[in-house]
């Protein structure tokens, strides 16, 4: 009988339990790596934490394989307040030699630019983190349930739409600027 669609298409118990496994550890590690990655460069865009000031761009290269090449730029770091200038400052933008812009000094003495395009660009991974977090609880319940918890489909929906508006007005601002 041929196949007609996907409500067809059946896995077998042991094949069904490593897909759900599998799915559940990609939803878990996304949720995890999007996070980690974004909430803390989210804090300095937003100039929340960190020292703020303006990195002078005194020259730029490209740097990496030729699979992660990225441009790095150098310069010097001025503090807002003046107590901290570090002239080996380094940041990995797409810059040219001359420019000068907003930045947040990390804990860590890394550089992380400020700003709506900055802010929204970060806030667009942590809210796919929160969404993905979403779907994976969403997961566990339907698990201990048999069924999707009412709601979740929308909630889910409206997470990741307003992910996509924060990457569109990140989109906007950074071509702006």
């Amino acid at each position: 009988m041929p196949r007609t669609g996907l409500g067809d298409l059946r896995l077998s118990g042991a094949r069904s339990v490593l897909a759900l496994v599998v799915f559940v550890a990609a939803l878990l590690a996304g949720t995890v790596g999007a996070l980690v990655v974004s909430v803390p460069d989210l804090a300095y865009a937003a100039r929340w934490e960190g020292t703020p000031g303006v990195i002078t761009i005194r020259s730029c290269a490209d740097v990496g394989a030729p699979r992660e090449r990225h441009r790095r730029c150098e310069g010097t770091f001025r503090s807002d307040d003046g107590a901290t200038v570090d002239p080996a400052a380094a940041i990995s933008q797409r810059l040219s030699p001359g420019a000068v812009f907003p930045v947040q000094r990390t804990h860590a003495g890394g550089y992380v630019r400020v700003g709506v395009a900055a802010f929204c660009g970060w806030l667009t991974v942590a809210l796919l983190g929160v969404t993905m977090a979403g779907a994976l609880a969403a997961t566990a319940a339907a698990l201990a349930r048999r069924s999707f918890p009412r709601g979740s489909g929308a909630a889910l929906a409206a997470l990741g739409g307003t992910a996509l508006l924060s990457a569109l007005v990140s989109a906007i601002a950074g071509a702006v600027s």
